[in-house]
């Protein structure tokens, strides 16, 4: 019976392609399709093939050694909002206006005024969608549909800034947990909310359609999450699949959640996956919503396999920031990327040193990008932008400063340079908020700091600031940044390339000082149902926040009715598994 539903499943498959893979076989070059995999809080050293051993990702992995590893990526930011503007405008962050985390109730978002990517691609008609986290401010007129994109579902920011809920796996109904029984007791009369938003309690997932947008349910049920979502992209590529399209995938995993510190939300862990991944992987809670994260990108890849696309469609894969290490096991791991010099734990999210900063990446654009390749050139995510502007054969916007810088030559190329002489890094020089200043540089093999100052989980300590020479690693010989060439008192006496890139990097240090400006945010005006102490999404006030999910099988089978569950079979029968997820939505 196996068998014969195998053979049944792959003629079907075959035959609904035929056609289509002759389309595939335009220029590849002719506006390819882009995929980009943004995960939330992941680490350098957090995957199979960068070497950690209990991880289980064999999608991540085989789409990595069959492309390019880019092993010298650094994020636009090691905190969330400021990663994303930088992503998505390929500016530095402070020159957007976006300067801290954004929060679940703010009146700020990324301007209008600036260009995304999807509205850069817009230009010459790419279809632009976006599954996941964007928090780039949650207001209706920051949400993605007014920043180039036409399709979105996803949760507007970090989930610990709401309380979810998780369906219980075991079959037993959820309200006979007493912390759940709890959670319902208080639905309707939740605490007094942060700015008397109510809004600021429960996480929503939001849908939008052409700005057209709905909220499908709040408080969202984690346990399905992955499952939407993966819904979501499939439908989306299927949908477009005969016109150029980018698909903007920033994982809400795995960033932790609220967890079970407070007693109206009964995560029994930080971390949170479907039932079919939880307990499955060696590493524990952290390990099983990274094997989901896996997944999806599994059945993103296998959809543009069926679709014969894979031949036009450049994937890259990176993360938004370093590890959130004071969450231990809950936590990633930045691997060698240790700071050792710095003395104290918290060197990944949120600080500047490699931990905080240097990403795990990759590109894979089959026919194009050399497999088993790697390159340790100097990669910027601001670089994005430029990039796919290029490769999409649209010209770079007029009158902006872009500080990312046109890749295509690393990725395409076995010898490409990067065109990066100097890449700053802003941040944390004056304190924790806001963030501002140049904080760090990458110049060449070296990599020198102004100021430095632990991650998010030790802000109690005061940032080391270097007035005089800045602290200087080569990072090429000493990614720990253990052993300083300058300690910032006085310059390294029997290194004289040392000195001269000192010198060289004093001297842009003062020039990107002198001629950068810092973007404001002008404010909006409140929108409909919008004032003060209404800013937040919600679905509806009445109910202070909380309503029945819109997700039904009806919501489902109009909008993502890809038939993922033979995704779901044949990605867990190819692993040789039976008990493969049966829950889908």
């Amino acid at each position: 019976m196996n068998q014969l539903k195998t053979f049944l499943l792959l003629l079907a498959v075959l035959t609904s392609t035929k056609t289509r893979v002759v389309k595939a076989l335009r220029d590849p070059l002719d506006r390819p399709n882009f995929v980009l995999f943004f995960v939330d809080d992941l680490g350098y050293g957090d995957l199979g093939f960068t070497g950690h051993p209990t991880t289980s990702t064999p999608n991540i992995d085989k789409l990595a050694w069959n492309g390019k590893t880019l092993t010298t990526w650094y994020s636009g930011c090691s905190v969330c909002s400021c990663s994303r503007a930088a992503l998505m405008t390929g500016r530095q962050y402070p020159r957007t206006g976006i300067r801290e985390v954004l929060g679940v109730v703010d009146t700020l978002g990324l301007p209008l005024e600036e260009v995304t990517i999807a509205e850069q691609l817009k230009k010459v008609n790419y279809t632009t969608g976006i599954v996941g986290k964007w928090h780039l401010g949650q207001r209706l007129a920051y949400l993605p549909s007014n920043q180039g994109f036409d399709y979105y579902l996803g949760i507007p920011y970090s989930d610990d800034m709401g309380n979810g809920k998780e369906t219980s796996c075991s079959g037993d109904r959820k309200s006979e947990d007493p912390q759940t029984e709890e959670q319902d007791k208080m639905k309707g009369k939740p605490r007094p909310p942060r700015d008397n938003d109510y809004a600021a309690w429960y996480l929503p997932l939001v849908y939008q359609e052409h700005n057209r947008t709905r909220i499908v349910e709040q408080p969202l049920d984690l346990t399905k999450l992955a499952q939407k979502y993966n819904h979501f992209a499939t439908k989306f590529i299927e949908d477009n699949k005969d016109d150029p399209f980018f698909l903007y995938f920033p994982f809400s995993h795995v960033h932790t959640t609220s967890g079970n510190n407070n007693k109206w939300n009964s995560m029994p862990n930080k971390q949170y996956a479907s039932c079919s991944f939880q307990n499955r992987t060696k590493r524990g809670a952290f390990g099983d919503a990274l094997a989901e994260v896996d997944w999806m990108i599994g059945n993103v890849y296998e959809t543009l396999q069926c679709l014969g696309l894979e031949e036009n469609t450049i994937i890259l894969f990176t993360s938004d920031n370093g590890p959130w290490t004071p969450q231990h096991y809950d936590g990633g791991s930045y691997g060698i990327f240790s700071g050792e010099y710095a003395g104290y734990p918290w060197t990944g999210k949120a600080s500047t040193w490699e931990g905080g900063i240097r990403m795990p990446a990759f590109a894979h654009w089959k026919g194009q990008i050399e497999p088993f390749s790697r390159t340790s050139q100097t990669i910027s995510s601001m670089d994005v932008f430029p990039t796919f502007s290029h490769l999409a054969g649209v010209p770079l916007p007029d009158g902006i400063v872009l500080d990312g810088r046109d890749m295509a030559d690393i990725l395409l190329q076995e010898n490409g340079q990067s065109k990066h002489d100097f890449l700053f890094f802003y941040g944390f020089c004056n304190g924790y908020w806001p963030r501002t200043g140049v904080a760090a540089v990458r110049h060449g093999p070296y990599k020198a700091h102004f100021c430095t100052s632990p991650g998010l989980g030790a802000y109690e300590r005061t940032p080391t600031k270097y007035d005089k020479y800045p602290l200087l690693f080569n990072v090429e010989e000493d990614p720990s940044e253990t052993f300083p060439i300058c300690d910032g008192n006085t310059l390294p006496e029997n290194d004289p390339d040392a000195r001269a890139a000192i010198e060289r990097i004093l001297r842009a240090y003062a020039m990107e000082k002198a001629t950068f400006e810092y973007g404001k945010i002008p404010p909006l005006p409140p929108g409909p149902g919008e004032g003060k102490g209404h800013y937040g999404v919600c679905c509806n006030r009445s109910t202070n926040c909380s309503c029945e999910s819109l997700w039904d099988d009806n919501f489902q089978s109009r909008l993502f009715n890809v038939g993922s569950a033979e995704h779901h079979a044949r990605y867990h029968e190819h692993l040789g598994e039976e008990n493969h997820m049966k829950d889908t939505v």
